[in-house]
């Protein structure tokens, strides 16, 4: 009996402790959980646990099938539909319709005809026929005043209403399954037909490993209303829900770089994490030297940064005041950065200037204790110019063609998680004082560069699983909208060279919609340009990798020490004066 009595009793030890190490093991995913993982920066330096795949849906040319056929670059990227379904007796339009367990993370619209996006938004969560959202799309996506700014927003302000990006950033998780919806009787069938035209993006998670959700309900952001606002103010100034960890150093600097000199800034042999970087270069008008002066950083023996550093700070090679959650540029030129940049037992930043005259820097950087585990990833940057690059022959044609072509922005193999970029350009278009939509001698003309898509690929796959609208609409504005916007998670510094030929800067950030892989990924763009034109491309791209990962862009010296252009009436003032 006693033997007996203590077999039961082991019994139930194990089974309590089997069933304490599962509890253990289930993560929560919530509103909750995902507004906090939203304001975390250490998270995103580490492989997501659990793990999940960011998918994408949008509004994208679906005669776009394939890089070998003629509509790979097709241009109808509007009012496509996952299917459309009769719902008693009312048409709905699926916009996305997943069955496996995840989260809305990023929702932008925009359009344009009657309507704009005042038809019926539906969402429909783990097969329940009711829906938990049934309002007018743009009120729930980029006008919500339940959920705040800057969850929710549209942009440029500076623009007119029915011409901007309309962005939610607030999640939406679900158990089972998700549906959203739109229903407008003014829908085009016909794409050249009068009536609403919708454009859409969406970015959704698909959990891969055991999880728990708490599904997304008609109270959830009324019961979410205090951790709401709080996450609207870290966003807006800048702060964070991690714990605050103690600090492992303050080192600031003042050196003046001489032509071809490296000056090493900063070199530890202890295990921490880069929290900021201040720079300020003492230069009225800083332009060269924002591309000329390269930061380089090597973690653990392996150089991961190599990049101007206006480019790096997100602002290019002007001075144009912005800040989102991780780069921030002031008026008056001091550059910061917020990304944590973690190592297990060195590292060493390094500032080389690669042009013609010597450029004095001073600046700081801050270290504070991290603790280095088997998901721990280090920090990259990549940065290329593509230089005087053709855009090809001017086209009215929507389906494609006459040298549009994919930038590769970045690939990657190994495994890690994308979480930004920038994008820096000058767009030399169509002649002195033109502007869009001109006709001469026959010619159609448009300074727009950014029509193309996205095409993102991660893991090996034969068709992009992120197939995007436009490039505006990839960082989130739209029609090309000259006016500047800066948000947590956008921005738009500079618009010149959008209607007009001109420099222009647009950046991007990702949190809850960062795109994890775990063998490669692919970032390509495409440049479709309204009017033949001769552009400076220049993308500069944010990831974390485990140690061991490896990207495909060289140091690209050749491209940085072309001479940047600014002003399209300067650049072209010597040509008018021989003239």
């Amino acid at each position: 009996m006693k033997l007996l009595r203590l077999s039961f009793i082991s019994l139930l030890f194990f089974s309590s402790l089997f069933t304490a190490c599962q509890g253990a093991a289930t993560h929560v995913v919530s509103v909750a959980s995902l507004l906090k993982e939203m304001t975390s920066r250490e998270q995103l330096t580490k492989f997501p646990e659990p793990q999940y795949i960011t998918k994408h849906a949008s509004s994208y040319d679906r005669r776009s099938i394939s890089a070998n056929d003629k509509f790979w670059f097709a241009n109808w990227d509007n009012n496509q539909w996952t299917s459309v379904e009769e719902n008693n007796g009312r048409t709905e339009y699926v916009l996305l319709d997943t069955d496996q367990p995840g989260a809305i993370t990023h929702f932008w619209m925009t359009g344009i005809g009657e309507n704009r996006g005042q038809g019926t938004l539906r969402i429909y969560i783990d097969d329940v026929k009711k829906p938990v959202i049934s309002q007018t799309l743009r009120s729930f996506i980029g006008e919500n005043k339940a959920v705040g700014y800057p969850l929710s927003c549209s942009v440029s302000p500076l623009a007119p209403v029915d011409e901007r990006g309309h962005n939610l950033y607030f999640p939406i998780p679900y158990a089972q399954s998700c549906k959203i919806t739109y229903e407008s009787d003014l829908i085009i069938k016909d794409e050249r037909g009068k009536g609403e035209v919708l454009y859409y993006n969406i970015d959704y998670r698909t959990y891969i490993e055991d999880v728990e959700i708490e599904s997304f309900t008609k109270t959830s952001i009324a019961d979410n209303k205090d951790l709401i606002v709080k996450t609207n103010q870290l966003l807006l100034n800048g702060g964070s829900s991690d714990k605050v960890k103690q600090s492992k150093g303050f080192e600031s600097f003042d050196i003046t770089l001489n032509k071809d000199a490296e000056v090493v800034i900063s070199q530890k042999n202890i295990g921490a994490a880069i929290h900021e970087i201040n720079m300020r270069v003492q230069e009225d008008n800083p332009r060269q030297s924002m591309r000329s002066a390269i930061l380089k950083c090597t973690f653990d023996n392996s150089q991961t940064v190599w990049v101007p550093i206006g480019d790096f700070f997100g602002s290019g090679y002007k001075i144009t005041p912005y800040e989102t959650r991780y780069n921030k540029v002031s008026g008056s030129g001091n550059l910061t950065s917020k990304w944590i940049m973690p190592f297990e037992k060195s590292c060493q930043i390094s500032l080389k200037n690669i042009g013609d005259v010597p450029i004095r820097i001073n600046g700081s950087l801050q270290f504070n204790a991290y603790d280095w585990t088997n998901r721990s990833m280090h920090f990259y940057t990549s940065w290329h110019q593509f230089t005087g690059i053709e855009t090809g022959k001017a086209d009215k044609s929507m389906d494609g063609g006459n040298g549009i072509q994919d930038l590769n922005y970045v690939t990657l193999s190994g495994q890690g998680v994308y979480v930004g970029d920038v994008l820096t350009l000058f767009n030399d278009n169509a002649p002195l004082g033109k502007t869009i939509w001109e006709k001469e001698d026959g010619t159609f003309r448009h300074c727009w560069w950014g029509e193309g898509d996205e095409k993102i690929y991660i893991d090996g796959e034969a068709f992009p699983s992120h197939f995007g609208t436009g490039t505006e609409d990839y960082y989130n504005y739209a029609w090309c909208k000259p006016e500047t916007f800066t948000h947590p998670f956008i921005a738009q510094p500079s618009g010149d060279g959008n209607m007009t030929p001109g420099y222009t800067v647009n950046a991007k950030v990702r949190t809850l919609n960062a795109l994890p892989f775990t063998k490669s990924l692919k970032f390509d763009m495409e440049l479709w340009h309204w009017n033949k034109a001769t552009i400076n491309y220049a993308p500069t791209t944010f990831y974390y990798m485990k140690p061991g990962g490896k990207n495909n862009i060289a140091p690209d010296y050749k491209g940085a020490k072309e001479k940047v252009l600014v002003d399209y009436e300067e650049l072209h003032k010597s040509e008018k004066n021989n003239s």
